[in-house]
């Protein structure tokens, strides 16, 4: 039997396969180009003496919750041995450690001096230190409108803040140094002379720094993706990354800000909700956990509920 009698007597089944051949090539191809949905976590890890006695729990914890990204607070407490010897154990875990530092008076002209100190300090450590034990960037935590002057002298202040973070960034970029903000999700009603006409603070602070973490407080994922959305946005046009911030620790804000309250799967399921919201975003670089303490003393409580036998409706968390 020649091809041509083989084609007419199979030629429905060969219609088939090419068919079915360019069904799972089309599908191949959409599923290609889908942009990756980031499930990488951020925490900021409050107690630096922590690194000296309990590296390795810190580190177990990350790798089990996704943990990425570390912005651990620099205390002159602890020795720069002991950060070298958590950053060192981090690397080799492959995650990234930020040195974080930052006080509301940071933002004025008179303090100024106490945050470029601190840059000063991340540059020497980084100089003294091997590869492994270098801090990956470093983020300011600068949050002027927490000062009681704040309600009667905000144009003041918002002029500082930004002069402030001209030099922090400058300073950063100088030494090579990836440089991060934590940010209100509420900055794009902050608006100055200074920013020029139609701009707002929440734009200018995502085009200046490298990343913004958005401390986007809310309790449901839905709500946290809406106060998190212009940013997003403004950052996905200035090809910037975000880390979108939510609370675990007990808050004073009132209801509908923290995840204090909620059980552990109840986060859980949030936080899944959250990223499928947010993976649309170029800019989305994961979910940052407020605080390392707050989410291991959850995790904790959990432990301690199934070994007791409680339910997470029987006890709060």
């Amino acid at each position: 039997m020649n091809i041509k009698s083989l084609f007419k007597r199979y030629r429905g089944l060969i219609m088939v396969l090419a068919s079915g051949s360019i069904v799972l090539l089309a599908g191949l191809f959409v599923v290609l180009l889908r942009p990756s949905v980031p499930e990488a976590k951020a925490t900021w890890l409050w107690d630096a003496r922590l690194v000296e006695s309990h590296t390795q729990d810190i580190i177990e914890f990350a790798k089990e919750n996704g943990v990425t990204t570390v912005f651990l607070q620099i205390g002159n407490e602890v020795s720069d041995a002991s950060y070298r010897r958590f950053v060192a154990a981090a690397t080799k875990a492959e995650l990234e450690v930020h040195a974080l530092n930052g006080h509301p008076e940071w933002a004025l002209r008179e303090q100024r001096k106490e945050a470029v100190r601190f840059l000063d300090w991340v540059k020497q450590y980084n100089d003294q230190s091997r590869p492994e034990e270098r801090f990956a960037g470093v983020q300011f935590d600068v949050e002027p409108y927490l000062l009681k002057s704040w309600g009667t002298k905000q144009d003041a202040m918002v002029e500082q803040w930004m002069e402030s973070a001209r030099i922090w960034v400058e300073r950063a970029q100088r030494d090579q140094l990836k440089i991060g903000a934590a940010v209100p999700f509420w900055l794009n009603g902050i608006e100055h002379e200074e920013l020029g006409k139609g701009r707002d603070l929440r734009q200018w602070m995502v085009d200046k720094f490298d990343y913004v973490a958005i401390m986007a407080y809310r309790d449901a994922a839905e709500a946290i993706y809406e106060v998190s959305r212009a940013t997003l946005e403004e950052a996905d046009e200035r090809n910037k990354q975000v880390w979108v911030g939510v609370e675990l620790t007990k808050s004073q804000e009132g209801p509908g800000v923290s995840f204090y309250e909620q059980p552990l799967e109840s986060v859980t399921q949030e936080l899944d909700k959250l990223v499928s919201l947010v993976g649309k975003h170029s800019s989305f670089k994961g979910v940052a956990v407020h605080s390392y303490e707050s989410w291991r003393d959850k995790q904790e409580t959990k432990v301690a509920q199934k070994t007791d036998g409680t339910s997470a409706d029987d006890a709060s968390p």
